[in-house]
């Protein structure tokens, strides 16, 4: 008897996820033409069509769905085998799978990046940067095994920690008048610049503010806080930038930045990972570094 190999079964699992087979094959880091061959070899070893190929979306015929069920799980007892075998090795010894959300990754990383690597030079961090919801949905299907994200976010059960909580402040061109710290009250919705929908930050920052969301009025949106940033040099309105984003370089000289008087929106920090993650040591062991290095870079 042919069995299938797990790297067949990970395929279509991609396919069932994904309905495309370019976007499955990109997800398994493989070219198009590896993934289809290897789901035709998967269709040969069965004997029946598991996958449905016209239409514009790909999807699976029943049998297709109830192996691509069935293989999840078998997958997910061979990720419990290996991950028990690295307990008895050092701790973040081999592969993490860790998703950023954006409005973190090129602010955080660069401060926690060097300790990880002198603290643990055999971990092999593979970062994945995308937004929340889709960071949450991979890691309900088993290809994260953590997220660096911000909170308050709805995960779907997946156990959190919270790592620091930081304050937002508005950013505003130098000539624009405005008290020397602010209220929320002082705020105008129709001039706030905003992410745009999908980025937790764009919730936050309405909801840290008591705004909510803009339906009738003309607004911009961007997809990054760089754009914004760019956006209000230019006049275009204010925005909220949390204190991350406030790096030497990144603020142009004609924005000035202005705290808000207590109780100040913020936004918090923290890393999540499934309730029974076979990693769980490992992602404890992550926390703690990440929040060790946060809380000594603050001190000094």
């Amino acid at each position: 008897m042919i069995r299938p190999t797990l790297r067949q079964i990970n395929y279509l699992i991609a396919l069932k996820d994904e309905k495309s087979f370019s976007r499955a094959a990109e997800t398994c880091l493989v070219t198009q033409s590896t993934l289809s061959a290897g789901i035709r070899d998967l269709e040969n070893i069965f004997g029946q069509t598991l996958v449905n190929r016209a239409g514009r979306n790909i999807t699976l015929t029943p049998l297709g769905s109830e192996i691509a069920l069935q293989g999840q799980k078998m997958l997910e007892e061979i990720d419990l085998l290996i991950a028990r075998a690295h307990q008895t090795r050092e701790p973040l010894s081999g592969p993490l799978r860790l998703g950023v959300i954006p409005t973190i990754a090129p602010y955080l990383l660069p401060k926690i990046l060097p300790t990880l690597k002198e603290k643990f030079p055999a971990l092999e961090l593979q970062l994945h940067e995308d937004l929340s919801g889709r960071l949450v949905e991979q890691i309900h299907n088993g290809r994260l095994d953590g997220i660096l994200m911000a909170f308050p976010y709805e995960t779907g059960g997946l156990e959190h920690h919270i790592i620091f909580e930081e304050d937002f402040l508005l950013a505003a061109p130098k000539n624009k008048e405005l008290p020397k710290s602010l209220t929320l009250e002082d705020l105008k919705p129709q001039e706030l610049l905003l992410l745009e929908d999908g980025h937790c930050l764009r919730d936050h920052a309405l909801a840290a503010c008591g705004l909510q969301r803009p339906s009738a009025r003309k607004t911009f949106s961007a997809t990054s806080l760089a754009t914004l940033i760019q956006m209000v040099a230019y006049g275009y309105g204010v925005t909220l930038l949390p204190e991350m984003a406030l790096n030497p370089g990144i603020i142009p000289d004609n924005i000035c930045l202005i705290p808000f008087k207590n109780p100040a929106p913020t936004r918090k920090i923290g890393l999540a990972w499934p309730k029974n993650s076979p990693q769980k040591k490992d992602l404890q062991h992550l926390f703690k570094a990440i929040s060790s290095s946060i809380n000594r870079k603050e001190n000094v």
